[in-house]
């Protein structure tokens, strides 16, 4: 069983668990996922690991209500307890096997919004300690985000108006 340390409601229908799940947070890269199953009867669920801490032995997901099995998560309270808990599954970010020099050079962009913003900050988070310049922009009143910000002054953010026209934005 893997026993849930927080369960926050970020937005209508949006919550975010820290999850025990030592083995899996020994693993994980930035980009990776898990399934998760409440129950012996539960569906299996795939999500994005949104942060994870190595020491603490957990793993941060988020997530949003969609179907029944979604729905019966988000009743879920600290305390309470998964099933399963499987991963790190999948590929990591690609970022993660580039050399870090080459990274040091680039200027990056990262672009999220809502439920979005969870695959991406662990990218950002995992990347700010070896790359010099990092960014990201992200619409206003971002909930998600700023439940997740470790640090608030180790790089910039730039709030970006919500735009119903394309147009084209100047970052440097």
């Amino acid at each position: 069983m893997y026993k849930v340390l927080k369960a926050e409601t970020l937005a209508a229908k949006i919550h975010l668990m820290v999850v025990h799940a030592p083995r899996v947070a020994s693993h994980c890269l930035p980009g990776q996922f898990i399934i998760v199953k409440l129950d012996e009867k539960g569906e299996r669920i795939p999500l994005t690991i949104c942060d994870y801490d190595r020491e603490a032995g957990t793993v941060t997901i988020v997530f949003q209500e969609i179907g029944a099995s979604t729905v019966k998560m988000s009743a879920l309270k600290e305390g309470d307890s998964f099933r399963d808990f499987v991963g790190p599954l999948g590929c990591p970010s690609e970022f993660v096997h580039e050399d870090i020099e080459e990274l040091k050079k680039k200027k990056m962009v990262f672009v999220a919004g809502g439920v979005g913003t969870a695959p991406v900050y662990p990218q950002v988070n995992g990347f700010m300690s070896t790359v010099s310049q990092q960014m990201l922009s992200l619409v206003p009143r971002q909930r998600i985000w700023l439940s997740l910000r470790k640090s608030f002054h180790l790089f910039p953010i730039f709030m970006l108006q919500q735009m119903t026209d394309p147009m084209a934005v100047p970052v440097w």
